[in-house]
Order: structure tokens, then sequence, then C-alpha cells
């Protein structure tokens, strides 16, 4: 972690404590906890990803500019907890997928809050807006197959059909339901490999090692525990390179809107 006077700067300068963007992560790791509860319950295994564990890492929290948190598990733990999500999250959040949002353009899933407001760039408008956390599935594939799927999905089903809704739709159901499946199918019968990629038509490429990743562990994140790889270290360093370096130009995210007191 960074020298604590260093982080102290860092965050009176960014998201000093009352502005709108500490406010957006509070309220972010609010819904982390209401997700974790569930996970726990249910023995789901989920660990902090990407920018959120490299916060953890150098800052025992959120990254002071950052705007977001990410969280990964396996894609059969992913589909394990998006029932229970719709049942068990607190009134005041929601899982938001397809099955919410019929607008929803994502391959995985957020949890949202119901009283905040978080600006996003789409052509089709989504119904709900909250402050959120993502969830990401990931599963294993070879890296050209995982390739194939994601540039089907970016020619298909991203910003040049976005204007044709009826296109979009049918796009994503021959993809996610005929297309990918058969990828999942010569995976299981041929592919070998033990490492993951976000799940088929993500367009993040970076692969997960899965001795990086289990057996998980826990870390500090703001005023909680969480569940993290064995080895942030490999993780990070894969992912950032030299991750303890801070950035030489920081651009501050401006996406939250409003927030309301919660209820």
């Amino acid at each position: 972690m960074i020298d604590r006077k260093v982080q102290q700067e860092l965050r009176e300068k960014y998201s000093p404590d009352g502005s709108l963007l500490r406010r957006g992560q509070l309220r972010m790791l609010d819904i982390l906890k209401a997700v974790d509860k569930i996970c726990r319950a249910h023995d789901i295994p989920y660990w902090l990803s990407s920018g959120t564990l490299l916060g953890a890492v150098r800052h025992g929290g959120f990254i002071p500019w950052d705007d977001d948190l990410d969280i990964e598990m396996l894609r059969d733990d992913y589909l394990r907890l998006l029932p229970l999500l719709r049942e068990e999250l607190p009134e005041q959040y929601m899982l938001q997928d397809r099955s919410t949002d019929k607008d929803y353009p994502h391959l995985y899933a957020k949890v949202r809050d119901k009283h905040s407001c978080i600006e996003e760039s789409f052509a089709f408008e989504m119904k709900h807006k909250g402050c959120f956390i993502d969830i990401f599935p990931l599963e294993r594939s070879p890296y050209a197959l995982y390739r194939i799927a994601n540039r089907l999905y970016v020619n298909l089903c991203h910003h040049k059909v976005y204007k044709h809704r009826w296109l979009y739709n049918f796009n994503y159901a021959v993809l996610t339901r005929v297309v990918f499946p058969l990828f999942r199918g010569y995976v299981s019968l041929f592919h070998k490999g033990s490492n993951y990629h976000h799940t088929f038509g993500m367009i993040y490429k970076a692969e997960r090692c899965v001795a990086d990743i289990f057996p998980l562990v826990e870390i500090p994140f703001e005023d909680s525990i969480f569940y993290a790889p064995k080895s942030a270290h490999s993780y990070l360093s894969r992912m950032f390179g030299d991750y303890m370096q801070l950035p030489k130009e920081i651009a501050v995210h401006g996406n939250i809107k409003w927030i309301d007191t919660p209820l």
C-alpha cells in the first residue's frame, strides 16, 4: 500500500468526504456488501478484480479518482448467483441484465442502486441508471476462439447496429442462444487449457491465470473484508505492469449525477 500521507492527499484532492464522487463510491461499497453477503450465504466464490483490486492493494479501498467497482467469478457460479440476486437483494438495489431491462446491452450483469444516477452513453435508453457494481463471468476458452466471439459481438451487436433495435435484438439472440453455446460445446470437448477469459463476446482481452486466483484469500477494502485472488501481485502485474506506480496523468470521472439520501 502507498504511504498513508500520500493516500490522504490523493483522497482530499480527488474524492474528499461529502463529494459526489466519494458518496458514489460509498454507495457502491454498500452494494458490494449486499452481494458479498448473498455470495457467502450460498458459498459462491467471487473476487475483487481489475481497478477495484488495484485500489484494495495500493490504496486500501477505492482508487481516489475511480467511479466503478468490479468483481469476477466463474460462469457456473455467475449463473447460480443471478436468480439469488433477483430474490435476495435488499429493496434499494436491483439486478440489471437482459431479464430485467430489455435494452441492457452487456453480456455481464450489474447490481444497481435505485436512488442515484450515473450517466452512461448508449443508443438505447436503459430503464435503470443508478450507481452500480459490475459482475463479470469468466469461462475457459482458447484465445483464438475468444477473439472470434469478440469480433462477432462487436460487429453484430455493438455500436454499428445500435440504431436498429430489432436487428440488435435478433443478432444478440443468435449469438447468445446458438453461436456461443456451440463454442462452449467445442471447449468442453476439445480444449484442455485451464485458464480463463471473460465470457464469450466480451471485449476484454486479458487472460486470467487460475494459479493466480485460487484458492481465494480475503483482503481489506475500505471498512470491510472481501475476497481477492490468491496472488493479487501476479494478477495485477499481468494486467497493469508496475501497478504500484501512480499514473502521471489522472482522469477524474464525472459520470455520477445525483445520489439520494439512503432509505
